[in-house]
């Protein structure tokens, strides 16, 4: 049965997971009730007992993935705070299975506490507090034990393809935004990655490190330097073949990782470009890409564990 913590409670672990103060305040003044919002009950109880019963599954499931979906753009304080309280309902939960597992405290909090940034940068991007307004990939993967924060970047348990085409379990990278990619900084990170999964999982033997991410469009190198951390940090991958039928535009994604503004779908209009700050050299490339009037694609690429 689905059980909020108490205010006290609440303040205490959000304060824990890195929220501000009025992030904290916020979420406090937006608890959830079963009477007065019926409908949003019933949504936060279904993502409640899904991230339950797929505790420690990872992203190995045959019917794949499917997160769960951002508020409507008229959403109240309720609804945009209502994933930050499914998290601090299922994390006894996460804190049970990470012991089941042998991870220690000081690392499951490290990972749990992205949550307060990601308030942050919605609260940046968005102008309101909460996290409703992002779809919500990553962290239904951390608070079920599938995704582990370790050093700079983030990586999450995966069963899928491998470069020579069998399948095989993999560790998903992510880049947490404003983080830096300094070589030494992903060199740490990735040898942490290679001791915790080794020994925490061993039932699973990994073969490949893999990368979705507009970071590995080889286009960036047209206009980044040889020394950009971009461009070292894309040269470690070997990138899977693409064809035109199968390519996945990163234009409006990248609107919020380069520039803190709403990603969006579709083509970005030349009016928005010509108003977005042109400040380093990489929201100078996206710019003059798109004003080219070529496209950014995310791209797949593989490092052998």
């Amino acid at each position: 049965m689905l059980e909020l913590p108490s205010d006290v409670e609440a303040a205490w672990l959000l304060e824990r997971l890195g929220a501000s103060s009025d992030d904290r305040d916020g979420t406090l003044s937006a608890r959830p009730d079963p009477r007065e919002h019926p409908d949003l009950w019933q949504h936060l109880e279904r993502c409640y007992h899904d991230l339950r019963s797929s505790m420690g599954s990872g992203l190995m499931r045959a019917n794949g993935y499917r997160g769960f979906p951002a508020m409507p753009a008229d959403a109240g304080p309720v609804a945009l705070h209502l994933y930050v309280w499914l998290y601090l309902a299922v994390l006894p939960e996460t804190l049970r299975y990470h012991a089941e597992r042998g991870i220690d405290h000081r690392r499951s909090w490290e990972t749990l506490s992205s949550l307060g940034p990601m308030m942050a940068e919605h609260r940046s991007v968005h102008g309101l507090g909460g996290i409703g307004r992002f779809e919500q990939w990553c962290p239904p993967l951390t608070f079920r034990g599938a995704e582990y924060r370790l050093g700079r970047l983030d990586y999450d348990r995966a069963r899928g393809e491998c470069p020579d085409g069998t399948t095989g379990f993999l560790l998903n990278v992510h880049i947490p935004p404003g983080v830096s990619l300094a070589p030494d900084s992903c060199d740490e990170s990735l040898g942490l990655a290679r001791l915790f999964f080794a020994r925490h999982f061993t039932d699973e033997p990994v073969s490949h490190f893999a990368c979705h991410s507009w970071l590995l469009d080889p286009q960036l190198i047209e206009y980044l330097p040889d020394r950009s951390n971009i461009v070292r940090f894309l040269r470690r991958f070997e990138l899977k073949p693409v064809t035109s039928r199968h390519r996945d535009h990163a234009d409006g994604d990248m609107l919020e990782y380069v520039f803190g503004r709403p990603s969006q779908n579709g083509p970005v209009a030349a009016s928005l470009l010509a108003n977005l700050p042109q400040d380093t050299s990489l929201q100078r490339a996206y710019v003059a890409h798109l004003q080219s009037g070529r496209n950014w694609h995310a791209r797949t690429g593989w490092i052998v564990f």
